[in-house]
């Protein structure tokens, strides 16, 4: 009888070594990052990557997460860069970016950071694709700075009155019946890495895996910044009504979001509505009929005169 529990627990033993490595191995698969460079982003520092060739997409990942992990593990920039130049880079207090604790580092200026990076590349004009959190920014941007955008995509994300007093959505739960106020995107590591924690909090110990984390996806005090400067990134009704960009919002139908796409879609007319049946906050777009409709929604809407350089 020993000798058989010394065999099971060995077993067990094997099989835990075995789960830890492969989470482990898969933890770095998902944080590589992918080479890229820096630019100046009226004094902040931040990381960007440009694949592809053709008429430029600015793609803008979301809250706790990379630009490589929202965008690149998924095959969306192999998938466009097929026939766009793909420009991606990471949010301030993201990633690779420069990381500030101070909320005033955030808010608006994350909407800045696009047609601050755009300038830097000589880049007058392009279609952008946001998750997420990301998609918020597009919305917001669209209002700053329509004259930068050819067309937008907004990606587990949609609208809601800044001036709706209702508590705020939390994007990983059951969609409620009618939308609440401002988008939840709060730090978690969900919304970061589908992996198995416990074998990894085995292996690291949780203040390793905190720094691991801090290391490969950005600080945590940082996210936690970002997001008390939300409201900055709001968009009233008059100042929707002014949109004239196309714009397609995609929207799992299991996202706890779904909502503000509905808003977006009941609140401006031409919007192409995508919702994605059974996907939720995560797996979007990890759906092939997301990929597939985005890289036909950008071709519907070239540039008529080309790439212009910027001055």
């Amino acid at each position: 009888m020993r000798r058989k529990l010394l065999i099971a627990g060995g077993a067990l033993t094997g099989m835990l070594v075995i789960a830890v490595v492969a989470a482990v191995g898969f933890l770095n698969y998902l944080t590589m990052r992918t080479p890229g460079e820096y630019f100046d982003s009226d004094g902040a520092r931040l990381y960007y990557t440009v694949q592809g060739e053709g008429e430029p997409v600015v793609l803008i990942h979301g809250l706790a997460a990379q630009a490589d992990i929202n965008w690149r593990r998924n095959g969306v920039v192999d998938r466009l860069a097929k026939e766009f130049k793909v420009i991606t880079f990471d949010l301030r207090g993201h990633g690779l970016s420069e990381v500030s604790h101070d909320p005033a580092f955030y808010g608006v200026q994350m909407v800045e950071d696009v047609p601050r990076l755009l300038d830097h590349l000589g880049i007058e004009k392009a279609h952008v694709a946001g998750y997420s959190l990301g998609g918020f920014i597009t919305l917001k941007l669209l209002t700053l700075h329509p004259d930068r955008v050819q067309s937008a995509a907004l990606c587990a994300a949609g609208w809601k009155d800044p001036a709706d007093p209702e508590e705020l959505l939390s994007p990983y739960s059951p969609p409620p019946p009618v939308a609440a106020a401002m988008p939840a995107v709060r730090p978690a590591y969900a919304s970061v890495l589908p992996a198995p924690w416990q074998p990894l909090h085995l292996a690291f110990g949780i203040s390793d895996l905190r720094g691991y984390v801090r290391e490969r996806l950005g600080d945590p005090k940082g996210w936690k910044a970002s997001k008390k400067n939300i409201l900055e990134l709001g968009v009233s009704r008059d100042a929707l009504e002014t949109i004239n960009t196309p714009i397609v919002c995609f929207m799992g139908s299991a996202d706890g979001l779904r909502p503000y796409g509905d808003a977006l879609r009941d609140n401006l007319p031409g919007v192409e509505y995508v919702k994605l049946d059974g996907a939720n906050h995560i797996t979007t777009a990890m759906r092939g009929e997301f990929k597939d409709r985005l890289q036909e929604f950008f071709r519907q809407h070239p540039m008529t005169d080309g790439v212009v350089a910027a001055n």
